[in-house]
């Protein structure tokens, strides 16, 4: 899916005025890393660590847990590919719809992934399964009941559960915490600092695991994934964090109120327990929306029709300021009064 991401933002340089298509807040300010990152700028012309210990044992200690409970990794993407080469014997099951690359790195190792819709309490897996899940999911936004989830992963101790809460912290709901994954042997967290601080470019993320799980996995890491600067930026938000508060509650709060005010147009919406919406047109396709948002208002959507399962008319955005969800809102109306 490498041409088929929703944050094409670069696809049109200074044209952009309002990005809805990304789902990470960036609105952080972030000139204190900047301030930071230009001191260490000399790490370049010298190798990284080999495997990135030193932000390994930084993000262990704020997750209360061992420092081989976690393997940080060149975005939550790289860890997505070293999981489905490491564990490609199994069965691979997909809660859809979800982010195309967990089946496109299954594909990748040989493993032709099988698509599930839901996912209750009562159900049972094969010993030789692997099931993978966003949660909270992308693109609906949706959070599994925690309970739910939680009920599943010990019915099915054989099973291996591959948990994407990158968007953990864009929730209200609960999820599972660090020590419930390392704790239940058979669950492989993936947390992505990319959208806790909002820094894509950087490309750091982090699987949460016990121990042997984080040992097969590293098997099958190249040495210097992460760079140098990556890794100094990973300790410097993990130190600042109080720097990078998400405000949940006002998301989910204007996420509900642009739902409504989008449903009020006739685009019908998903519900939705994070900063996420898809939306579905009733007739016209999301490709020719997204055009005319670019053209008229320079606002980017996210076109969700290459999303398994979905059609041309689905969209998604993230809620933004409300001001500039209110820009939305005008642009939209024009384009139901067309």
């Amino acid at each position: 899916m490498i041409q088929g991401h929703g944050d094409d933002l670069y696809r049109y340089g200074n044209q952009v005025a309002i990005n809805f298509s990304t789902n990470i807040f960036n609105h952080f300010d972030h000139s204190p890393l900047f301030s930071f990152l230009s001191k260490k700028l000399p790490l370049i012309t010298s190798y990284p660590e080999p495997s990135p210990a030193s932000l390994e044992q930084a993000i262990a200690r704020q997750a209360n847990v061992a420092p081989a409970n976690i393997m940080v990794t060149n975005g939550a993407t790289e860890a997505i590919y070293l999981i489905a080469q490491c564990f490609a014997s199994r069965s691979h099951l997909i809660l859809q719809p979800t982010f195309a690359e967990y089946a496109d790195a299954c594909r990748i190792h040989s493993a032709a992934p099988q698509d599930i819709l839901a996912l209750t309490p009562g159900d049972r897996f094969g010993s030789n399964d692997a099931l993978w899940l966003c949660n909270p999911n992308n693109p609906t936004g949706t959070v599994v009941p925690y309970s739910d989830l939680h009920a599943v992963i010990v019915a099915n101790p054989h099973t291996l559960f591959i948990i994407d809460q990158s968007y953990s912290n864009y929730a209200l709901k609960p999820t599972l915490s660090p020590g419930e994954a390392v704790e239940a042997g058979n669950v492989l967290l993936l947390n992505s600092m990319t959208k806790d601080f909002g820094i894509p470019g950087l490309r750091l993320g982090y699987v949460t695991a016990s121990e042997k799980l984080i040992a097969m996995l590293s098997r099958y890491r190249m040495p210097w994934s992460v760079n140098s600067l990556a890794i100094s930026a990973g300790q410097f938000l993990v130190s600042h964090r109080s720097l990078y508060t998400i405000d949940a509650m006002a998301l989910c709060r204007e996420r509900a109120r642009v739902s409504t005010l989008i449903q009020e147009l006739g685009i019908a919406t998903c519900p939705s327990d994070s900063n996420m919406l898809l939306c579905k047109l009733p007739n016209r396709t999301a490709a020719e929306l997204k055009e005319f948002l670019m053209d008229r208002y320079s606002i980017l959507i996210r076109d969700a029709s290459n999303f398994h399962t979905l059609s041309p008319q689905h969209f998604r955005i993230a809620v933004q300021t409300p001001a500039e969800n209110e820009k939305l809102i005008k642009a939209l109306t024009e384009w139901t009064q067309q």
